[in-house]
């Protein structure tokens, strides 16, 4: 069971405004009061709670009361324990003590807080209102909106006497801000999400749904992210919160929520051929649900999904089986318009207990594929194939767990090609074998020449791309996009631009990238439905080729592009591999914080869908940041983890994991194994993938190695040229020679191709090597530079990164005097200190802001604690 005591203060969040509102309102003589209208449990009481703390604090009185259905039917029944009485009294005498313990003068004026005003009986609102209208009293209150309230507590907005303020569900952003500071620590995109939809904003069911997760570890910390890793269970606390919520009593009213619960969104014309108009209609109106417009048709959902999730754990099964049963026979005798109608009939036919015919189970499985929902599509192929589906049912399995890296199991399940007709259906066939028996590094189950060869071809452009023969990758994939064919699969065509994309981007030919690149996503797109991971081949595939190409200020544009994308999907998969591709441009930019963040959600959204081996690199790309960090001990503990997983097939990666080994020996200050370490993986990626050893070439120069790398660095300039190769080459000149200006010019190179660390570090060695000749305005210029670029590293901290020549620069007395200066003394007080005239000092401090390039007291004591 996880620990839910951070729960018990809920922070305040998205609320900034009304609380400033309600207490500039009391501040104003002409308002006299505010009324918070707002739904339950979107934090009305809170918010009154936060005000009236503001106000006490502020010098007012404040008094608190609290409308309640049992005080209600007492007269000024919510209000009694605010005034002593030693006997009982008359209602006129209980009035007037009110007014008086209420409205006493003295002081700021005094504050009531009446929570669920709504609730007051008459004589108890009558008060209300004339201490508002009547005395210097500052009335708060706070309504639910759609229920009965005393005409005079309305008259108080309606008449302008009080200010009215509406309090909306929390925004998706500020729900995002709330887990965070409840949770303390980065939660993933998907699981983010997924909580803002149950909640639907409402910040006490998202504190009990978050409550209920870590109660029963549904939600739990997975390396360092918070990750919703299976469905909320509903305890009873939680299914009491909504309950209360709902208030959902009228049984025609329940009806309709139930069947929303088996089945949302739902047509409005099938969900009232089961429960009724009226009771449709009744239920909208509660706000319980909510009915919208889609394409030519009307919708109905429920107004907040954790309803439905407490519906169903609490309906009887054989209720939920009944309308399961129901709602599979009206589907079935309508016309499938809706993608998604194959999938909700095949499942709920299951659900039901009906019986199934193959074809209607295939049609699920393959839609549910599509949707990614692997576990649902393995079930309904699964009950394809015992119901005679055929071979196209054991091809749709072996594709489910092909994706799910489950080769040995795809291969049992995989037909002979004998059984397969139709080119479609050998393509598929040829495709799978080959993925089967690569990714397997096991035979297939048919081994030899597949029929379906071009779409073999496709699959088997990458498997030589992953060996590193990248030249014969690119003849390959080329030869398939070259040649126009419309039977070809539209899977292969993906295939082969993706393996093409980024074995151009290895030999530095964006041209050939951006044209690969293109055809794929054409087709990816046109089929984007029945291609859900298209979109993020042929999508990674270009980020990574301008990566390793040298833009990655575009390769950052397009990866956070493609990340949002795949966010608004809600599909864990593809938002791993956004995450993971983003997380590698942002550690290749030096932006180490956002490349950890990133690569844990990758790490954490693709446990279980690691088809193309790829989790080796990430980690050890995530090892390469902490290393860039120079937290050694997270970088070991990943490259441990690394050295733990079964080796990936191919070589390809091989050389990119072996540049973050060289980081890692680098942050544990051995530079000379680092260095070597790097021209080690330049060599071994010289037999096909330039860019990768220019990146580890460049890798050794920055760990000091510069004359021994520099001379093949213009080679390889020379053999590719690029911007990068060239601005790699200048950047290696300079600091084989010392020479400032050149490095200099290098960062400003650097940068602007988004090299934002290998520029800070230009920048700060050029620092170095100014102040080390006494060139104090050349360095103030320089400095400036690399602390701007260091600020967009954030946590980057290597060894080229040093600034401490910054303090070398200044004597020991501007030292001492900085250092005072920098605690906050003033100007007067170090000269006491010190036993200076005041005027020295403010002249030490003007050549220490001249030297250090910075100006005030909070610049110069960044420095000096940098």
């Amino acid at each position: 069971m996880g620990d839910t005591r951070s729960l018990n203060v809920w922070p305040l969040v998205g609320r900034t405004a009304a609380l400033r509102g309600i207490t500039e309102a009391a501040a104003r003589e002409d308002v006299r009061g505010v009324v918070v209208v707002g739904p339950p449990g979107v934090g009305r009481t809170r918010l009154a709670r936060e005000a009236v703390t503001a106000l006490a604090a502020a010098g007012h009185r404040t008094a608190w009361a609290t409308g309640t259905g049992a005080a209600g039917t007492i007269t000024f029944g919510a209000l009694l324990h605010l005034v002593a009485m030693e006997e009982v009294a008359t209602a006129g005498y209980v009035f007037g003590r009110l007014v008086e313990r209420l409205s006493a003068p003295g002081g700021r004026r005094p504050v009531l807080v009446v929570d669920d005003a709504h609730l007051l009986d008459d004589a108890s609102a009558a008060l209300v209102h004339h201490l508002a209208v009547h005395t210097t009293t500052f009335v708060l209150l706070t309504l639910r909106p759609g229920r009965a309230t005393p005409d005079v507590v309305t008259a108080l907005w309606k008449e302008q006497v009080a200010r009215r303020v509406e309090l909306e569900p929390l925004g998706g952003g500020d729900v995002d801000m709330l887990l965070e500071r409840a949770l303390g620590g980065q939660m993933d995109a998907v699981s983010r999400r997924t909580l803002r939809r149950l909640s639907a904003g409402n910040p006490l069911v998202l504190r009990e749904v978050v409550r209920a997760g870590l109660e029963r570890s549904a939600l739990r910390r997975v390396d360092g992210v918070w990750h919703l890793a299976a469905p909320v269970e509903v305890t009873g606390r939680l299914g009491d919160v909504i309950e209360e919520q709902m208030k959902a009593d009228d049984p025609v009213v329940r009806n309709v929520l139930e069947v929303l619960a088996c089945a949302e969104p739902l047509g409005q014309p099938v969900l009232e051929a089961i429960t009724g108009h009226a009771a449709v209609v009744q239920a909208e109106r509660q706000g319980l649900v909510v009915v919208e417009p889609s394409g030519l048709r009307h919708q109905a959902r429920l107004a907040m999904p954790a309803y439905g999730d407490v519906i169903r754990a609490r309906m009887p099964r054989a209720q939920a089986r009944a309308i399961w049963r129901q709602l599979a026979e009206s589907l079935a005798t309508s016309a499938h318009l809706r993608a998604d109608d194959a999938l909700d009939l095949a499942v709920w036919r299951l659900n039901a207990g009906l019986d199934s015919y193959a074809p209607e189970l295939l049609a699920g499985a393959e839609r549910a594929a599509e949707r990614l929902e692997l576990g649902i599509a393995e079930r309904l192929a699964s009950a394809s194939r015992e119901n005679g589906g055929g071979v196209e049912a054991d091809l749709t399995l072996a594709e489910v767990l092909a994706l799910q890296g489950r080769y040995a199991d795809a291969a049992a399940v995989l037909p002979t090609r004998e059984r397969c007709d139709g080119k479609a259906t050998t393509d598929r066939w040829a495709m799978l074998a080959e993925k089967i028996e690569y990714w397997s590094q096991e035979d297939s189950s048919d081994p030899g020449l597949p029929a379906g060869e071009r779409a073999a071809e496709a699959v088997r452009a990458w498997a030589l791309l992953l060996e590193g023969r990248v030249k014969q990758a690119l003849q390959v994939g080329t030869a398939l996009l070259a040649r126009p064919d419309p039977e070809l699969a539209a899977r292969a065509t993906v295939w082969a631009a993706t393996a093409v994309t980024l074995a151009a981007g290895l030999v530095g030919d964006i041209a050939l990238a951006e044209r690969a690149s293109a055809i794929g996503r054409d087709v990816a797109h046109t089929h984007r439905t029945v291609l859900p991971w298209g979109p993020v081949q042929i999508g990674g595939a270009r980020c990574l080729a301008l990566m390793l190409s040298g833009d990655l200020a575009a390769a950052a544009t397009a990866v956070e592009s493609g990340y949002r994308e795949a966010v608004e999907t809600e599909a864990a998969p593809l938002v791993g591999a956004w995450a993971s591709i983003r997380g590698i441009v942002a550690k290749a930019q030096g932006r180490v914080q956002l490349a950890q963040e990133a690569l844990r959600e990758a790490v954490v959204l693709l446990d279980g869908y690691d088809a193309l081996r790829f989790q080796q690199l990430y980690m050890a790309e995530l090892a390469g940041t902490h290393a860039l960090a120079g937290d050694t001990i997270q970088a070991e503990t990943w490259l441990d983890r690394v050295d733990g997983m079964p080796p990936a097939p191919g070589v390809l990666f091989d050389w990119w994991i072996d540049r973050n080994r060289a980081w890692t020996a680098a942050a544990m200050l051995d530079l000379s194994g680092a260095a070597n370490l790097a021209i080690e993986a330049a060599k071994a990626a010289r037999v096909g993938a330039p860019a990768i050893e220019a990146l580890a070439l460049f890798d050794a120069v920055r760990f000091g190695a510069a004359g021994d790398v520099c001379e093949r660095l213009k080679e390889l300039a020379a053999e590719t040229p690029t911007p990068t190769t060239a601005a790699f080459v200048a950047a290696a000149t300079a600091y084989a020679t010392d020479n400032a200006r050149q490095l200099t010019e290098a960062a400003g190179a650097l940068r602007d191709l988004g090299h934002l660390l290998p520029a800070a570090e230009a920048a700060a060695t050029a620092y170095r090597l100014h102040v080390r000749e006494g060139r104090r305005t050349a360095a103030k210029n320089t400095l400036a530079l690399a602390r701007e670029l260091l600020a967009e590293c954030g946590r980057a901290r290597t060894r080229l990164t040093d600034l401490t020549g910054s303090e070398a620069s200044l004597t020991p007395r501007e030292l001492q005097v900085a250092k005072l200066v920098a605690a906050g003394l003033s100007g007067r007080a170090v000269a006491d200190r010190l036993g200076l005239s005041l005027r020295t000092v403010n002249n030490h401090l003007g050549r220490i802001y001249v030297k250090l390039g910075v100006s005030g007291r909070q610049a110069l004591a960044d420095v000096l604690g940098q």
